[in-house]
Formats: structure tokens, C-alpha cells, sequence
């Protein structure tokens, strides 16, 4: 069975991906069709309008998809496939290097003038995915200490593999409640009974003990309920709002009930 050639719009979407125009698609796939073609036969092959084919023939031209003959009238022939794209790729490979430098500058100076600016900011987080997705990559990028306010909260699986995955040089605290035997903190952990947490008046509106994450004496990660007890947390390094935090790491952990 024969196979089915391809339509030409199809073909028209492939070329437009590499950087070619409709018209552009249009004239290269007619030249493609005959072994040569003037400007009024590839008007009237490819269906591109008659005042456009010149300046069309000209970009291709540029593009080295097309060659041009010395005789009068000159005649178009459409440069070979292989060679053609190959060119197309290339050159969207040189282009693409320049425009990631460009961009890259760009990035670069607004990161070194704002670094400030963005350790001052603090993020709002929402969703159950998105939250716990963020508190693993904030453990995982411990470097010296990890301090964890757990109250009543279960750590879940993934945060129990992200303490497991720290090395020995990270220093792992968690504050529970106690009251019960709890099988959630991993090995490498020391877990800081605290019987029933201090609930400072800094936080009103919250029904039980926030859960905190402190990293590194810098990166907080607290997580609050609002009236309707719908998980939220809150992400920043501004020393402003780790100071709260620590803070209140250090009063609980004058409460410890056992060693």
C-alpha cells in the first residue's frame, strides 16, 4: 500500500516551527515540485500573489533555501531538503545561544539589584500538593539545622524521607506534643517533647499550635488555618520574619518536658 504524502498544511505547521513563514512555506514547497520555476510560474504554482513573490524569494534566498540562476528571466530552484533544514536548525541553534545570553544578562542584573528586595518578601502558599511539596524541597536544602514545630501534626511521608535523605552534618529537632507514642519521627531526628505546646497570643486566630519549618537560621515555612481550617502557610527569608519564628522556637523549646 502506498503511503499518503503528507498534507501541505501539515508541512506549512513543520516549517513554521523553523522559523518559515506561510508565504515563505508555500514558494519552497512549489520549487520543491519542479526542477527550476520563474517568478510569474511559482505565482502561479504556489498560489502566493504575484507582488509577493519576490520579496518572498529574497528572504528565502537569505535563508539559503533558495538558488538563483544568472540567466534573464532568472530562474528558482528550491535547495535540497537535507541541506535545508539542516541550515534552518542551525541557524536557530546559533540564534537561540544568543537570545539565552541576552536573556540571561537580563535575569542576572534584576536578581543582583532585588536580592535584598526578595529576601524582604513573604510568600502565601496554598493547595495540600503545593505546600508539602515546597516544605520537602525547603529540608532538602538544609545545609546545617532543620528545626520543626510539629504540635499535632503527623510529618507525612515525604517529609519523613526528606529529613531521612539529610547527612550527618544537618542537625534535625522536632518539637511534638507527646501525649502519644508517635512512629513519624525519622532516625536521624531528635524529637523534643514538649507536652502541651505554648500557644503565644501572636497568633490568635489559629485553633491549635502552628506547624513551623526553620532552615538553616534563615528560611521559615509556617503553616496556619484560617477560620474555615483550611491549610495555608507562609514562606520567607526575611530576617524580620525568621526572628518571629525563632523566637518562638527558643520559647518552646524551654518547655521541653524530656531530654
Amino acid at each position: 500500500m502506498a503511503k499518503t504524502a503528507p498534507s501541505t498544511s501539515m508541512i506549512q505547521e513543520h516549517l513554521k516551527s523553523l522559523g518559515l513563514t506561510k508565504y515563505e512555506s508555500l514558494v519552497y514547497i512549489a520549487l520543491l515540485q519542479v526542477d527550476g520555476a520563474t517568478a510569474t510560474e511559482i505565482h502561479e504554482i504556489s498560489g502566493v500573489p504575484r507582488a509577493s513573490v519576490y520579496p518572498v524569494l529574497d528572504k528565502l534566498s537569505k535563508k539559503q533555501l533558495v538558488n538563483i540562476s544568472t540567466t534573464s528571466p532568472k530562474r528558482f530552484a528550491a535547495t535540497p531538503p537535507d541541506e535545508a533544514i539542516d541550515g534552518l536548525i542551525a541557524h536557530i541553534t546559533q540564534d537561540s545561544a544568543e537570545v539565552k545570553k541576552e536573556l540571561s544578562a537580563i535575569y542576572d542584573e534584576r536578581v543582583s539589584m532585588n536580592h535584598a528586595e526578595r529576601q524582604e518578601m513573604i510568600w502565601s502558599i496554598h493547595g495540600a500538593e503545593n505546600i508539602g511539596s515546597r516544605a520537602v524541597d525547603l529540608i532538602r536544602s538544609a545545609e546545617s539545622e532543620v528545626a520543626i514545630l510539629s504540635g499535632n501534626t503527623i510529618l507525612t511521608a515525604p517529609i519523613q524521607e526528606a529529613i531521612s535523605a539529610l547527612g550527618p552534618e544537618v542537625t534535625v529537632e522536632i518539637a511534638t506534643a507527646g501525649g502519644r507514642e508517635r512512629h513519624d519521627i525519622p532516625p536521624n531526628a531528635r524529637e523534643l517533647v514538649i507536652g502541651m505546646v505554648p500557644h503565644p497570643e501572636s497568633f490568635p486566630g489559629e485553633k491549635k499550635p502552628p506547624c513551623i519549618i526553620i532552615v538553616d537560621h534563615r528560611r521559615v515555612m509556617a503553616f496556619v488555618h484560617d477560620d474555615a481550617n483550611v491549610l495555608s502557610a507562609l514562606y520567607s527569608e526575611s530576617p524580620a520574619f525568621f526572628s518571629l519564628f525563632a523566637g518562638y522556637w527558643s520559647f518552646v523549646k524551654g518547655h521541653v518536658s524530656t531530654p
